[in-house]
């Protein structure tokens, strides 16, 4: 036991960047993995489409930057050309690949979701749907 005359023992303080860590380790855990990629991977790239879609529609408009995004006019045709340029090239490759990223998610989640289940608590589940009023009566095989 430490004496009333003693100070209290010096508690090591972290650095900033490894609290940071670790509080981005534990965000990262406590999330799923889709809100986990959203959240901490692909924010920087949609910041980045977002900035490039907002420089150029100050320039050439909402709807021409539009246009252009998703490649329905040519980056080589507008102006600003060192805009439009990285804008289109985020609307033929970053976007449909955060499309197939969001879509991957969703489905992964869904078969997880179906494969928690024990192929007893399955079967038992389709026993129970079978014994409602109003299911059709089984024949065998034909």
């Amino acid at each position: 036991m430490i004496a009333p005359s003693q100070p209290p023992p010096l508690v090591e303080q972290r650095r900033w960047w490894v609290r940071l860590r670790s509080w981005k380790q534990e965000k990262v855990a406590r999330t799923d993995k889709f809100r986990s990629w959203l959240y901490f991977k692909a924010w920087k790239w949609v910041l980045a489409v977002f900035v490039a879609y907002m420089l150029a529609a100050c320039r050439l408009g909402y709807t021409k930057a539009w246009e252009v995004l998703v490649g329905r006019e040519s980056p080589k045709d507008a102006p600003w050309p060192w805009v439009t340029w990285p804008l289109s090239i985020f609307g033929w490759m970053l976007i449909p690949a955060f499309i197939g990223g969001v879509a991957g998610y969703v489905v992964t989640a869904q078969i997880e979701a179906r494969r928690s289940a024990s192929p007893a608590e399955a079967a038992g589940e389709l026993r129970e749907a079978a014994r409602r009023p109003g299911a059709p009566p089984h024949r065998g095989q034909p």
